[in-house]
């Protein structure tokens, strides 16, 4: 017959209710003296003994489990988020008796004080909708409140933020009307900080049309008397690349392949044509052609200004110098020094270099020495050698500080010798242009 097995019970751990380990009967065991032999006192007695002698060991998963419980406790009990989320789910009258001996040991350690905030805090009473968990709770408080009649955002009510500043919600044009007079001058405030802020962040890079298409590197200012204007394909081409094209005997236009025009009528037609298809940057040159009467066309500023004003809502960047020009100076169209900062603005923003040097100029006429120092400082850094001057000349005046002169010269010496090449320093040496 088969041994029979006889279940012994172990006590491994005070802590941990006792297992039974299964011991075949008459089957010796490690540090067994005895066998079948020896009657049954001498069997039992042996059968004690070797379980007495058996070493104590624990599971891998008690070893983890009191590792764990004393981390906890060096730490004070559990965490943090643990606590909030046990308490809030059960309160003390409601838990468990192991519980609440479990939360009276942690009170001695955190204080009562510190477990009555969070109880209150996390409570389903605090909040109505404790289904909606901490995802709820986060998204309620994201919502905000109306800041005339105290409203609480949610799926029914939507709250709007105020345009100009974007620091209070209102849930309506009611209350936004009502709250206006208490909320004008904060307002007003936060909504100069975020302009100077888009108007100082933006406009960092010279535009599009500033660059060669042939050699890809900026042109250099001013621009025209270091590039020349192809009337076929409205392009700017530095004297580098026309010059050393002209070496290789190419007469015609680098960029389309285009033919130069041989006299003003053609060269008329040709932009005529282009203005025809809405080419912004033909209606530019056309309406600089009527500010100063060349290709034969008679002189006619108001013609010029309309001419900008087109380009402009077409995209020209130029074009919105070109009308804060003839509104400062009154050129075509009425005298209005605060919109000619208008278009000077817009075109800063999009990195219109002059424009830039010229709302610091503004700037600086009106007393504002640290916005003008901020101006020609960003102007300087992109390449325009009056802009560093005007640094240099606020720094001797005491109006700007010689780290700004610093910054303002080095990052205009990187700017030049990231426009120099081989053909653009021969062309300047023989005086090409």
């Amino acid at each position: 017959m088969p041994p029979m097995r006889t279940e012994v019970a172990l006590q491994v751990d005070d802590e941990r209710p006792a297992r039974s380990v299964a011991v075949p009967q008459g089957q010796a065991v490690v540090g067994n003296a005895g066998g079948e032999g020896g009657k049954g006192g001498r069997k039992e007695d042996g059968r004690a003994k070797a379980l007495a002698a058996l070493p104590r060991q624990r599971s891998l998963r008690s070893v983890s489990t009191q590792t764990s419980r004393e981390r906890r406790k060096a730490k004070g009990g559990t965490s943090a988020l643990g606590r909030r989320l046990g308490e809030a789910a059960c309160p003390n009258d409601q838990k468990p008796e192991g519980s609440a001996r479990r939360a009276e040991a942690r009170s001695s350690v955190t204080g009562e004080a510190f477990l009555a905030d969070h109880r209150r805090a996390w409570s389903p009473s605090t909040h109505q909708d404790s289904s909606a968990g901490i995802g709820g709770i986060c998204k309620r408080q994201g919502d905000g409140v109306c800041a005339n009649c105290g409203k609480q955002g949610s799926d029914t009510i939507k709250l709007k933020s105020c345009t100009a500043c974007r620091l209070v919600k209102y849930c309506g044009v009611d209350c936004q009307r009502a709250h206006h007079k208490r909320h004008k001058k904060a307002c007003k405030k936060r909504a100069a900080e975020l302009k100077d802020e888009r108007l100082y962040s933006q406009g960092h890079e010279r535009p599009e049309g500033d660059f060669c298409p042939i050699c890809t590197l900026p042109i250099p200012f001013p621009m025209k008397s270091h590039s020349r204007f192809n009337a076929c394909c409205m392009k700017l081409i530095c004297d580098g690349c026309d010059m050393a094209a002209q070496k290789r005997g190419m007469f015609d236009c680098l960029f389309c392949r285009t033919r130069y025009p041989d006299n003003d009528a053609d060269s008329l037609t040709m932009i005529q044509t282009r203005v025809a298809k809405k080419d912004p940057a033909a209606m530019f040159f056309l309406g600089q052609k009527y500010f100063n009467g060349d290709l034969g066309l008679q002189k006619d500023m108001q013609k010029a200004a309309e001419l900008y004003t087109e380009a402009a809502e077409l995209g020209s960047v130029n074009a919105l110098f070109s009308l804060g020009c003839a509104s400062f100076f009154g050129d075509g169209v009425g005298q209005d020094e605060k919109k000619a900062v208008q278009f000077w603005t817009k075109a800063a923003m999009q990195g219109h270099v002059e424009s830039r040097r010229n709302l610091g100029c503004i700037e600086g006429q009106n007393g504002n020495r640290e916005r003008a120092v901020r101006h020609c400082l960003i102007s300087a850094k992109m390449g325009h050698e009056d802009s560093l001057e005007n640094i240099k000349q606020m720094f001797m005046d005491g109006e700007a500080t010689k780290e700004q002169y610093v910054v303002a010269l080095r990052g205009y010496q990187n700017t030049v010798e990231e426009m120099k090449s081989h053909d653009r320093d021969e062309a300047m040496r023989l005086g090409y242009h």
